[in-house]
């Protein structure tokens, strides 16, 4: 392996790992924790508002590599002619669903404060977070399955 073989090694584990830590967070934030909350007392509330803002910190670092490294292995992708219509089709599917997930998220820009009846198309907004990063996350997987690296090989 050479050390651009590498790079792009080093590349897809970061991008892969914030995937994981951001889209598991948001899962067990909507799946596991958020249904236990309902109906306990305000102290459990607050210490789950504590955990979730804690969470936010990593979460806008996993966003922070997503994107930088997102970049990077696009560009790597894009310019090894490697890159057909449909690679560019679902790449851009991929990334549409990560800034619309992490926009609604409030992990690009400032951060915004949550408002319970914001409910884009009549959904609940962590849901459609949820949704989206998975389309993201799957369609990043359908990507790296159908159009592997090379890694080792150049």
């Amino acid at each position: 392996m050479n050390v651009p073989s590498i790079a792009r090694l080093l590349l897809r584990v970061a991008h892969a790992l914030a995937a994981v830590a951001w889209l598991g967070g948001g899962a067990y934030y909507v799946l596991a924790l958020r249904p236990q909350l309902r109906g306990v007392d305000e102290d459990a509330r607050e210490v789950a508002r504590q955990a979730q803002r804690e969470f936010g910190e990593w979460a806008s670092v996993a966003t922070l590599v997503l994107v930088a490294t997102g970049v990077a292995l696009m560009f790597d992708r894009l310019t090894d002619g490697r890159g057909t219509l449909a690679y560019v089709l679902l790449l851009t599917v991929k990334v549409a669903a990560a800034l619309a997930a992490f926009w609604l998220a409030g992990s690009l820009g400032r951060r915004r404060t949550v408002r319970r009846a914001a409910r884009p198309l009549g959904i609940d907004r962590s849901w459609l977070i949820l949704a989206l990063g998975t389309v993201a996350f799957v369609i990043g997987v359908a990507l790296a399955s159908i159009y592997p690296s090379g890694v080792g090989q150049r």
